[in-house]
């Protein structure tokens, strides 16, 4: 045992739930963060080239007629692959780029997410989308992976249409029908969203644009701090991605900065 009269928690994502365990035996105050729930998408990288070549990672957002949804994309990769990514024995879909050129593909990937908040009293956001991403693999084994076109007409996909593709896929999935997946209101937002982007960069639509599902960003509950990220316990500070206050790498660094000064002073 340990005695010290400053303590900065840095549980990281991967330590949500030790972090929920300690909020509760010491009472600090938590409350339900969001989660984003989607697909990955996959195009012929000419469809996204004039951004690609430009920005490498376009960061776009639209609000949904029907719903008012916010749908953004994320993690964009340009000539990159489509990658299965596993999530405490939960199979999900994930993407990365190549700077070697030998390696690069003909396809373009990125992510379409809906970010879903809760409120009281219902505080397993975590658990909400881990459900929707086992009812994936449950489906399909794993990640399920189906043509636009075929989505828009209601009819799951086949191995030999997926085959027959112009967009050849960079993951072995299995060809079946997200919107057995995924929610209504969702799956809504993410098929107006691709509409919407067609106009930016035409053929984004094509019956041949692949859908991989489900693509699932986790975020820890939210703990109650002050102002200098410190709880209701003075000298007990909590910092980055483990206290739900932080989404990237780079605030989470920032986080840990700013409590150093704090203890520095």
């Amino acid at each position: 045992m340990y005695e010290s009269r400053k303590c900065v928690i840095s549980a990281g994502r991967s330590g949500s739930k030790w972090m929920e365990s300690v909020c509760r035996s010491l009472d600090i105050g938590t409350k339900s963060n969001r989660v984003d729930i989607g697909v990955r998408v996959e195009l012929p990288a000419e469809v996204f080239s004039h951004l690609t070549d430009e920005l490498y990672e376009s960061k776009i957002v639209y609000r949904t007629k029907e719903y008012g949804d916010l749908v953004r994309t994320f993690c964009m990769n340009p000539k990159g692959v489509v990658v299965n990514e596993n999530t405490n024995g939960i199979v999900t879909v994930n993407g990365h780029s190549y700077e070697d050129p030998e390696r690069q593909t003909g396809n373009t990937n990125f992510a379409l997410l809906v970010a879903k908040h809760f409120s009281e009293p219902f505080k397993d956001s975590n658990g909400y989308g881990e459900s929707i991403a086992r009812l994936s693999n449950m489906l399909g084994g794993g990640v399920i992976v189906q043509r636009f076109g075929d989505l828009i007409r209601g009819r799951r996909s086949t191995k030999s249409r997926i085959e027959e593709s112009f967009t050849v896929p960079t993951l072995n999935a299995a060809a079946g029908d997200l919107s057995l997946v995924l929610p209504k209101r969702i799956l809504d937002g993410i098929i107006e969203m691709i509409y919407a982007l067609d106009k930016i960069a035409p053929g984004t639509a094509n019956e041949d644009t692949l859908l991989y599902g489900v693509e699932v960003k986790f975020y820890n509950m939210e703990v109650k701090v002050d102002e200098n990220l410190m709880t209701k316990y003075e000298g007990l500070y909590v910092i980055g991605d483990g206290s739900g206050i932080t989404h990237s790498l780079s605030h989470a660094s920032a986080s840990g900065i700013y409590v150093a000064r704090q203890i520095a002073k």
